[in-house]
């Protein structure tokens, strides 16, 4: 987990005391969250864990299906909270859960819990005849809703990749980010996870840093067909407020 816990000056909150904007903290692996001095409030966004795509027989071209996504809104903030990271199973933190799919399969994982939910894509069917023809790759889910799935192989030629959902804009039902002056796009695709650009602020550099650790190992995007790789965990970006 990596954090951060400045107290800056020049964001007055009224009381003497001052604080940037927002703050942010990320994991990757389970633990536990403990807010920032301050933070009274926080958005809690989790990128959900994928399974291995089908294993056995004339499955093993296919993909898996993306991760799905969740996120939920806490106004008033206690002072720790669990953070849950399984591989190929849960993800959580805050009231916001995503169920995995599990191994061996090509559908997607669900939003299961908050307020706002997105389910990820379903991997595309691959050749068995050709490792160059695999099943294409599904997108996660991710505030512009269910990640595209992946197409199936054509001749000797992969699936095409799923697209984030709904054009990689954000669709209604998540939380409003923009007073804060949090726009966010959706160029990782297939993965969710969205990307932040910094105005030189160092609360937004931090930002930027823990959207691009949440997406490390390329977050909630299926797993591709004739892959050997093991299931993966999920992340959690947290978005604290004071």
């Amino acid at each position: 987990m990596t954090g951060f816990g400045y107290n800056i000056n020049g964001f007055g909150i009224g009381g003497g005391a001052s604080f940037p904007p927002y703050a942010s903290q990320v994991f990757t692996t389970s633990g536990t969250y403990t807010p920032t001095s301050g933070a009274s409030s926080a958005l809690f966004m989790v990128f959900g864990a994928r399974g291995t795509q089908p294993a056995t027989g004339a499955a093993v071209p296919d993909s898996g299906g993306g991760g799905g996504y969740a996120e939920k809104y806490v106004s008033s903030l206690s002072s720790s909270y669990t953070v849950t990271l399984d591989q190929a199973s849960t993800s959580s933190a805050g009231g916001a859960s995503v169920s995995s799919s599990g191994n061996n399969n090509r559908t997607g994982g669900t939003g299961s819990a908050g307020d706002f939910t997105a389910q990820g894509g379903s991997g595309g069917i691959g050749s068995p005849y050709s490792v160059s023809a695999g099943g294409g790759t599904a997108a996660g889910g991710s505030r512009c809703g269910t990640g595209g799935s992946g197409g199936n192989y054509s001749g000797s030629t992969s699936g095409s990749t799923g697209t984030v959902g709904n054009s990689g804009n954000e669709v209604s039902g998540v939380f409003d980010l923009s007073p804060y002056g949090i726009t966010f796009a959706y160029t990782r695709s297939p993965s969710g996870v969205p990307v932040f650009t910094s105005t030189g602020e160092q609360w937004e550099d931090t930002l930027v840093s823990h959207c691009n650790t949440a997406a490390t190992d390329s977050t909630n995007q299926g797993i591709g067909g004739w892959s050997s790789s093991s299931g993966k965990k999920g992340t959690v970006l947290i978005i604290e407020f004071f």
